[in-house]
């Protein structure tokens, strides 16, 4: 009996310092939430239109009830290939699509892609209800799908004459490169700036005039992707003074620098 109580307190000991190691894990990878967890819960906009979003954790999406009534929860960064710049789409109500303010890719009501040469359509969450009729809000899983394309790529008009639906920040809530830097505000920010290439690195700097004498640098893009400097509204979040997850914002004309 003694052993086998020896044995018991030696596997408790093990299981909770594998629950500690697994929690220290998340903590310095910087995880929020450990994978399965729900990403926040939305309500679900009238049928055929779209709402610009933020998830739990901050990352920008959008609410979508398609022409089936099928709701849909995507990811608003536009697909491309890593170490570019990516922007966030905008949704045309009139239209019923996305649009990619950078590269002019145009996505269906469900992600897929249309038109452009994303190669794939936008990153889909999986959903849930808690009620079975007719639900009015849905719980966001973090369980995701990049969609498909949809049919012939290559007639789609990418023109929006009626405006569009985009994210946006609240008075208030816009940094500077350089002071996001030194203030290292938590989570998703906006920030206006030029993105260009300074000493061989990637750097958003302060203003649209060219200079540079304030910045932050960009991780995750290549230096050598960024051909020519683009002033305008970013989003991104700040993690050791430097830039992560760099996205251009959809309701901002990017304009080349001088």
């Amino acid at each position: 009996m003694r052993d086998l109580g020896r044995r018991l307190l030696i596997g408790i000991a093990a299981l909770a310092t594998g629950a500690m190691v697994v929690g220290y894990a998340y903590i310095f990878g910087g995880i929020a939430t450990p994978p399965g967890g729900d990403l926040g819960t939305v309500a679900l906009p009238e049928r055929g239109t779209a709402a610009a979003i933020r998830l739990d954790d901050g990352r920008p999406a959008f609410v979508v009830v398609d022409d089936g009534a099928r709701p849909w929860v995507l990811d608003a960064e536009a697909p491309g290939p890593r170490g570019r710049l990516r922007s966030l789409v905008a949704w045309c109500p009139d239209a019923r699509r996305f649009i990619d303010p950078m590269t002019r890719a145009v996505y269906a009501a469900d992600g897929r892609l249309l038109a452009g040469d994303g190669g794939t359509g936008l990153l889909a969450y999986a959903l849930r209800s808690e009620t079975i009729d007719k639900p009015t809000s849905l719980i966001v899983g973090s369980e995701t799908e990049a969609r498909g394309v949809r049919g012939d790529t290559t007639s789609v008009d990418d023109a929006c004459p009626g405006g569009t639906t985009a994210h946006g920040p609240e008075p208030g809530e816009v940094f500077d490169p350089s002071v996001a830097a030194d203030q290292e505000p938590p989570g998703w920010i906006w920030l206006d700036g030029t993105l260009s290439v300074e000493d061989g690195e990637a750097r958003l700097c302060d203003g649209v005039d060219g200079s540079c004498d304030g910045f932050a640098e960009v991780l995750g893009i290549d230096p050598a992707s960024v051909e020519t400097s683009r002033a305008g509204r970013f989003l991104g979040r700040m993690r050791d003074g430097a830039i992560e997850g760099l996205a251009l914002v959809a309701d901002t004309e990017a304009t080349e620098a001088p």
